[in-house]
């Protein structure tokens, strides 16, 4: 392919000279569901390429990417675009004021004197690549759900700095909180999925197993995430 002909024109031949390679997150699988149209369940948002899941199934073929980008990001725009022509509106005001309210208490929180969320930014990304990262076990994964627990108990109290005009702390508090969330799906998912299959491989259940020919959806319900398992189409 393209990289093997670019490494050796920089005089580096595969077939000569070992290379040390790693794995790195290159793709997302999973994401938000989505209808025929692109619609969420969220009244009013769209959504398209590696934000939504569903079309590649447990794994990408290479070259998929784009073309998945192209045809449902034109989906998703124009029926966006439709929507907006027959001025539909979406705004939910009162989501938007516990939204508002949630910025705003984290002003009276200055003076905590907890780790600040990029440090917990930094522990989460080593917890998930070392327990779920490309080979995973439920012993790892079991004891990273404990500890993303107590991440969860910590975010009430994180630090953020006083007294800036634009406070990155803020921004990344709300980083932090969607990333722990995240955290906790891929973690309990991987788990439940008592096998290995495509990117998802399980060091102590090596193989696919036919009674998990199934979806794993994850929704929010009164501040608590909702696992359930769907039949998978296609």
């Amino acid at each position: 392919g393209p990289v093997i002909d670019r490494l050796l024109e920089n005089g580096i031949d595969l077939t000569k000279t070992a290379v040390e390679v790693a794995p790195i997150a290159h793709y997302h699988m999973g994401g938000i569901r989505v209808n025929a149209d692109m619609e969420t369940p969220v009244d009013g948002l769209y959504a398209a390429g590696e934000a939504v899941g569903g079309a590649n199934g447990a794994n990408r073929l290479s070259g998929n990417a784009v073309t998945e980008a192209l045809v449902f990001g034109e989906r998703a725009g124009s029926r966006a675009a439709a929507r907006l022509r027959r001025k539909e509106a979406a705004w939910d005001r009162r989501v938007a004021a516990a939204a508002l309210e949630r910025f705003r208490s984290l002003h009276d929180r200055r003076e905590r004197k907890g780790r600040s969320p990029a440090q917990v930014q930094g522990e989460l990304q080593a917890l998930m690549w070392s327990a779920a990262g490309p080979f995973r076990t439920a012993e790892k994964l079991s004891a990273a759900a404990e500890r993303l627990g107590d991440m969860q108990q910590e975010l009430a109290g994180l630090r953020i700095a006083p007294h800036k005009e634009f406070n990155l702390d803020i921004q990344e508090w709300f980083e932090t909180r969607a990333m722990l969330a995240v955290a906790e799906i891929v973690v309990k998912s991987a788990l439940a999925r008592r096998e290995s299959r495509g990117a998802h491989q399980r060091e102590d259940f090596p193989r696919p197993d036919p009674g998990f020919e199934k979806t794993r959806t994850v929704g929010l319900k009164e501040g608590n995430l909702r696992f359930a398992w769907v039949k998978a189409s296609g």
